[in-house]
């Protein structure tokens, strides 16, 4: 059987793509089904959540992906950009344009963080551990970046 080969921003593409449009649609749903129900913000703890759970189903998945940085920041800021105004989050497509530049501008610094952890981590005695180091990592840098919960976009 032969096995697809895919480029790493690929990965990222698909990653960040399919979680922001399950996050998407569960906004919709939840607006269409349950009006009254207190939505999270549209602010960085949320975009960061969103990217590094993409990160982290790109590295259970694809394994360790190198890339250059300023192609993850293209591709977060059309996803984010795109994805947001499409799901209702950015009612007009200036307002998607800065959720765009600010969740791509996340998502590559917590792309830079989460790859230098694991990088450093690999080196030790549970590099052989990567995808579960994936996830652990991944959620204390979501509980780091909680600070930042007071600044809206």
């Amino acid at each position: 059987m032969k096995k697809a080969i895919l480029s790493p921003l690929c990965s990222l593409t698909l990653c960040l793509s399919a979680v922001l449009l399950v996050a998407g649609l569960a906004v919709q749903i939840a607006r269409a089904f349950v009006p009254n129900v207190i939505l999270p913000p549209l602010d960085i703890p949320t975009l960061a959540a969103l990217s590094l759970i993409a990160l982290v189903l790109e590295a259970i998945f694809f394994g360790q992906q190198h890339r250059f940085w300023a192609t993850s920041l293209i591709v977060g800021i059309v996803d984010f950009g795109l994805l947001s105004l499409c799901a209702g989050q950015a009612p007009t497509a200036l307002e998607a344009l800065r959720v765009g530049i600010l969740g791509g501008a996340v998502c590559l610094v917590c792309e830079v963080l989460l790859q230098s952890i694991l990088d450093r981590l690999s080196s030790g005695a549970v590099g052989k551990h990567r995808r579960s180091m994936a996830v652990v990592s991944a959620l204390l840098l979501w509980l780091a970046v909680q600070s930042l919960m007071s600044i809206g976009i």
